[in-house]
Parts: structure tokens; C-alpha cells; sequence
């Protein structure tokens, strides 16, 4: 798995420790359901911004990668890595700035979707 980081995912993380934890949380609609992928400069349940989510209280296997110069804690379930991990930071505002992490360039989660670079 590449990790793909923008230069503000990656100072944002670094000013937060170096570390960034992200896992599958899985959403329900009308019809069917989905996965997204939840990002935190820290692990699930250690604050309140990590325990909103159900899926952040379940239990976590974590494997991990290391890559320009932070540590990606990743727990992607039963499904197979992506073949690239974007990161990004978003939010204009202090409070409201996250990282967001993307499955292949993409919001959804979905072993079936090609690389940007294939697409």
C-alpha cells in the first residue's frame, strides 16, 4: 500500500506526534450500505473527537506503515489494502481542521475501484 499525503495532511500530522490512525466505518442508506474511511492524529476512543462513532468503539487490529516521515496505524477489516492511501487536511478554520483519508483517491470504500492512475 502507498501512502499518498499532501504537505498539509503531513505538517498537520507531524505537529500532532507523527501518528495517524485510520479505520473502516461503515454507513447505512435507504437501500443499501457503504464504507467510509474515519482519519484521527489519534487512536480510536482516546478523545472525544474518536469516540463519536460506533465504529471507533469496536475493537481495532491495527497493522502499521511507515511512510514520509509519519506512521499510518491502519485497520481496514476483512478487506484487502487499497493500492493507495491518500491523506489530506481539511477545514479553514483552526477548530475545524481533521485529516480525511481517501481508498484509492476515493470517499468510498471499495476493493473493486482501480488507482487514480489507472482511471
Amino acid at each position: 500500500m502507498k501512502v499518498v499525503a499532501t504537505d498539509r495532511a503531513l505538517d498537520f500530522i507531524q505537529d500532532r506526534g507523527g501518528a495517524v490512525w485510520v479505520w473502516l466505518w461503515p454507513k447505512r442508506g435507504p437501500v443499501s450500505g457503504w464504507f467510509e474511511l474515519e482519519a484521527h492524529c489519534e487512536p480510536p476512543g482516546t478523545s472525544r473527537k474518536t469516540k463519536f462513532t460506533q465504529a471507533s468503539r469496536r475493537v481495532h487490529q491495527f497493522k502499521q506503515v511507515e511512510s514520509q516521515a509519519i506512521t499510518v496505524h491502519y485497520d481496514f477489516g476483512r478487506m484487502d489494502e487499497p493500492d493507495e492511501l491518500h491523506l489530506d487536511r481539511k477545514g479553514l478554520r483552526k477548530r475545524t481542521r481533521r485529516i480525511e483519508a481517501f481508498w484509492n483517491g476515493s470517499i468510498f470504500v471499495d476493493a473493486g475501484l482501480p488507482p487514480p492512475s489507472e482511471s
